[in-house]
């Protein structure tokens, strides 16, 4: 199965394609901003580098959050319009899911990956990637009281949140050198999962940073 990943959830821009567990192209780039433009040129390089057209794809996978808004909407919205132009199936895998997978726990795993606003977004997988809590928000020090609640005596950390984490564990931690997404542990995924019929929706567990306008010129000017 030819299967084609994308992750823009946060600072890196990620694609790769992987045909039956063997890695074709896998490129990853720390861009930080401008995700829409790198996205479309980094996706055409990796389908060049394996030979392939985009008709010649089975499955999309791409990461559906938690992560940056913008990101996050870019790697959605690239993904559909892939499918709809393809009739492809898409596959949206977490991105606390997908850093689980680039890891390879051989035992419990939390990731953590830096939410800003003095909160973290996290999970806790075991070394089957079985989620045992769920991706949910909050800050380091409650993230920390609810990751070790099931009382795990070894934990590793993962993510570009781990050291915010782990200071709050009372026991120490090993923290995991990986903390990107592998886009090849993603595409690999997203072809061992079923797809839903509708498409991928985004996961955000909180509101955008932005907020609109309170006051409206639009308002003002129908107000009698």
């Amino acid at each position: 199965m030819k299967t084609l990943a994308i992750d823009t959830s946060f600072e890196a821009c990620s694609a790769a394609i992987v045909d039956d567990g063997r890695d074709l192209s896998v490129e990853t780039k720390i861009i930080g901003r401008g995700h829409s433009e790198g996205l479309p040129t980094m996706v055409a390089a990796a389908l060049a580098s394996a030979g392939l057209r985009v008709r010649d794809l089975d499955r999309i996978g791409v990461v559906i959050g938690p992560g940056a808004f913008a990101g996050v909407r870019v790697g959605l919205a690239f993904a559909r319009g892939l499918c709809l132009g393809t009739g492809v199936k898409a596959v949206g895998v977490s991105s606390l899911k997908a850093l689980a997978a680039s890891v390879a726990p051989s035992g419990l795993l939390a990731c953590v990956f830096d939410a800003r606003r003095s909160q973290v977004y996290a999970a806790l997988y075991d070394q089957t990637l079985r989620e045992l809590i769920e991706p949910f928000v909050a800050s380091p020090e409650d993230a920390a009281h609810r990751l070790t609640a099931q009382g795990a005596s070894a934990l590793t950390l993962a993510g570009s949140g781990a050291a915010l984490v782990a200071p709050h564990l009372g026991a120490p931690a090993f923290i995991s050198e990986i903390s990107t997404i592998d886009p090849a542990a993603l595409a690999r995924l997203a072809a061992a999962a079923t797809p839903h019929a509708a498409p991928p929706s985004p996961l955000y567990l909180r509101p955008p940073d932005a907020a609109p306008s309170k006051s409206s010129l639009f308002a003002e000017a129908m107000a009698p």
